[in-house]
């Protein structure tokens, strides 16, 4: 059977499979990534993989050669409303739920036949890693993202294909490394950055652009929005170390959309920041402090003389954390969080709390549980809260906290060998204000919402 693959090449600009994580707590870490090459797949994601073979080959000149060939079947929704011609129905877009629950899911599976064909050249020294990748893809069926405006740009017909190249320098404690691709349609896209590792400072600059009309299939680098696209902007990030227990993180990201995007109708701008401040008095005790604060354009409506206009207003939402762990023993940690969020347009704003507290329980070194409880009260869907938890090998879970309720989960984790793991998970989630939860087919009649999730990982 073939195996499923990532590749990760450069900066991501032209192909990164996998899971890319955004800006956080971190301020240098996401600006500057390292590709890995192709590697076995291992998350829960339905989308962000190759399945094929792939191989990597030495040569001589310290360079390395990288080939890969995939073929697979995604979910999409097929445009019924086409003349079906004698060629097969065009797809309006690729799903990346992968859950087949209801008809109109069972409809969409398999639908989307993609051939992939690609790798890399590359060549390391010390001091240097330099290389160029790219990719060429056919459909089985043509894509027709339709005709909204802020779709004008996406991938269209019957493939797609991206070359680009990317580079690496190492001097001393300063590293410069870059990346830039081609698209079908003949634009260009990359970034620049430059990055600083000393013994008490860490800094990173970053310069991207991703024109509108360069649209990167598999591309997943450094930016806002959730594809290399349609954006361009500076970011700065800086990490200091004041003392032996303290230290603070910072960054400023602004950038800037040319063209129109979701919801958005007109070419906007925005700006984000954050710093932290990490406290660890003890081994055993740490705390920080988080403040973020992230100001941009986003869609309205206007009435003028009687008519419905669409147009930009200014929203700015502001976030400030408190978290801290206590490590009693080498069996059992505390976690205490409590999160405060503002969120303000021009006639109205909203507030949110979120407190949570969680412990890790480790009895046996083949025994783990993890379990959280949490309170939260917003103003709605804008002061929303986003908090992380832990979840299933492979999976990654950060759900979004709004209107008002509490959140309760256990995960336990059980591996009597080294070759074996049980996980389980039971969480529920339960609202003072709601009579239903959700909306269709996925609605819930109550104020309760629970789930589990079961996991066998066996390695032979």
């Amino acid at each position: 059977m073939p195996s499923a693959t990532s590749a990760q090449f450069g900066q991501g600009v032209a192909l990164w499979q996998g899971l890319r994580f955004g800006k956080g707590r971190d301020p240098i870490a996401p600006a500057h990534k390292r590709g890995r090459g192709v590697r076995p797949y291992h998350s829960a994601s339905e989308t962000s993989f190759f399945r094929g073979a792939a191989a990597t080959i030495g040569l001589p000149g310290e360079l390395s050669l990288t080939a890969f060939a995939s073929r697979r079947r995604r979910d999409a929704s097929v445009d019924s409303s086409s003349a079906a011609g004698t060629g097969p129905l065009p797809v309006r877009t690729v799903s990346g739920g992968g859950q087949h629950r209801t008809p109109s899911e069972l409809a969409r599976k398999g639908t989307f036949g993609e051939t992939t064909l690609g790798g890399a050249l590359a060549y390391r020294r010390a001091g240097l890693h330099l290389g160029v990748t790219g990719y060429q893809a056919r459909f089985s069926r043509p894509l027709r993202p339709g005709d909204r405006p802020y779709r004008r740009f996406r991938v269209t017909g019957d493939g797609t294909s991206m070359l680009g190249g990317y580079g690496t320098v190492f001097l001393g404690d300063y590293t410069v490394f870059g990346d830039v691709a081609r698209s079908p349609r003949g634009s260009f896209g990359g970034l620049l950055g430059a990055a600083l590792d000393g013994d008490y400072a860490e800094a990173v600059v970053v310069g991207r652009r991703y024109p509108p009309d360069f649209a990167s299939f598999y591309g997943n680098a450094f930016g806002d929005g959730s594809r290399p696209q349609n954006e361009m902007g500076v970011y700065t990030g800086l990490q200091l170390q004041l003392a032996p227990k303290w230290s603070v993180g910072a960054y400023l990201d602004q950038y800037r959309a040319p063209w129109l995007q979701f919801n958005v109708p007109r070419p906007s701008t925005g700006w984000e920041a954050r710093v932290v401040l990490d406290y660890a008095p003890r081994p055993w005790l740490s705390s920080y402090v988080q403040v973020r604060v992230q100001d941009e354009d986003e869609g309205t409506e206007y009435r003028r003389a009687g008519r419905s206009l669409e147009g930009l207003q200014r929203k700015r939402r502001y976030s400030t954390r408190w978290h801290t762990e206590y490590l009693f023993s080498d069996a059992l940690t505390v976690r205490t969080r409590l999160e405060l969020s503002l969120h303000t347009i021009p006639d109205a704003r909203s507030n949110g709390f979120f407190l949570s507290q969680g412990l890790r329980w480790s009895p046996h070194p083949t025994l783990t549980a993890d379990v959280r409880i949490a309170f939260f009260d917003t103003d709605g869907f804008p002061a929303r809260i986003y908090a992380y938890e832990y979840d299933l090998r492979y999976s990654f879970s950060a759900p979004v906290f709004f209107d008002r309720g509490r959140r309760a989960y256990a995960l336990v984790r059980y591996e009597p060998f080294s070759s074996l793991a049980l996980e389980a998970k039971y969480g529920v989630t339960r609202y003072d204000n709601r009579t239903t939860i959700g909306s269709g087919l996925n609605q819930i009649e109550g104020s309760r919402r629970r789930e589990v999730r079961l996991q066998v990982h066996w390695t032979p």
